[in-house]
């Protein structure tokens, strides 16, 4: 198990901020003031020197890298050079760095933790999508790395309100995780 540091930087994790995600009409209603504050997140970072990690879904059409629910429905989708796979139109990803995983948490079958180790950041600023599944679970698992965790709750959305309500409650109540509005989001990563 790795000791918890207090010294190191902090990251800001972009996560699924990508086509598919806003095809629910709940989220593309919010698609234009989500990335508005992610984008306002993701300056904040450069300006304190945060490195910005810039997470999308991403499977496979011969379903290799299919959840159980896919194969239940038998349907994958945001596949490698499809639009749904690309960036949302307006996000800025100059700088920031690319990662591609196949489950809710980035942490799964990825090199994330190698690789905010690699970069010394020990604290994490969470936005993106959706609330209640991706960035809930990447901040459990987070936490079970022993990563101190910041979700941006304006820099966030979801098509499950109530349930991002509760997970929110949970990741605050029981992870000890801090969820900031969006000029709290900003002063963290500004440093």
């Amino acid at each position: 198990m790795t000791p918890q540091r207090t010294e190191g930087r902090t990251a800001l994790l972009v996560i699924d901020m990508q086509n598919s995600y806003f095809d629910f009409p709940e989220l593309e209603e919010q698609r234009e003031s989500v990335t508005a504050k992610v984008n306002e997140l993701i300056a904040a970072a450069r300006e304190g020197g945060c490195p910005v990690l810039l997470i999308r879904t991403q499977h496979e059409r011969d379903r290799s890298t299919w959840t159980v629910n896919m194969h239940d429905d038998g349907q994958g989708f945001a596949y490698p050079g499809t639009e749904q796979s690309q960036y949302v139109a307006g996000l800025d990803t100059e700088g920031g760095v690319g990662l591609i995983k196949t489950r809710d948490s980035a942490f799964f079958d990825t090199d994330l933790a190698a690789r905010l180790r690699n970069l010394d950041a020990n604290r994490l600023v969470l936005c993106g999508i959706s609330t209640h599944s991706c960035v809930a679970q990447t901040a459990i698992d987070a936490f079970a790395h022993n990563f101190r965790v910041a979700v941006a709750r304006d820099a966030v959305a979801s098509e499950n309100a109530d349930l991002s309500q509760a997970l929110l409650a949970f990741l605050e109540d029981e992870m000890r995780q801090d969820i900031l509005h969006q000029p709290d989001s900003v002063a963290r990563l500004r440093g």
